[in-house]
């Protein structure tokens, strides 16, 4: 019977240690990489969505624009919709992403033949020992959503409004996913 107690308890204190070391909502329930050493290596954008609503309410009259990207792993596609109907356009596309140990990240984009490169920073933005979520200068901030050896998926919400100087309300709410694997 103190056997049977003993090995109870054995795994359920096994089954908290692994899943303490869970960061992020999809992350593998036990890595034996730090965060640290998943996160440095080189990343290529296999799949994207992103969506941005653009409304302005000005006295009766409300003016809506949504916007999406939507990226299959070649082909970015742009969708623009508003009150005056809906243009789609599609181009050939790559991101990558090496993100260095130092701080340091370089990033090249290829837009419809236009190539870009930048290299900047990057730190940890909530903590050094929660590290679920990654601030690139010059990009902006994400919630790791998975960190795995190989997979990399990183979202981020984001809501804004003012008022002009003419009393209208501007407001955007924009999301994004977007799914990388270790090159």
């Amino acid at each position: 019977m103190k056997l049977k107690k003993l090995l109870v308890i054995s795994v359920l204190g096994i089954a908290t240690i692994f899943s303490s070391c869970k960061k992020g909502a999809d992350d593998p329930a036990f890595s034996f990489m730090s965060r640290d050493a998943r996160i440095t290596a080189d990343w290529v954008l296999g799949s994207m969505n992103e969506t941005n609503v653009h409304v302005i309410k000005g006295g009766s009259a409300t003016y809506t624009t949504t916007k999406t990207r939507v990226f299959d792993g070649t082909t970015m596609k742009y969708t623009e919709q508003d009150d005056f109907g809906t243009q789609t356009t599609s181009y050939p596309y790559s991101y990558e992403i090496n993100i260095n140990k130092e701080g340091t990240y370089n990033e090249t984009e290829v837009e419809d033949s236009e190539k870009t490169e930048k290299t900047d920073y990057w730190f940890w933005a909530n903590s050094d020992k929660n590290k679920v979520a990654i601030t690139f200068s010059g990009i902006g901030t994400y919630m790791i959503n998975r960190l795995a050896k190989d997979e990399l998926i990183l979202t981020q919400s984001t809501v804004s409004s003012h008022t002009d100087g003419d009393g209208n309300v501007i407001s955007d709410n924009n999301n994004i996913s977007m799914t990388f694997s270790k090159k």
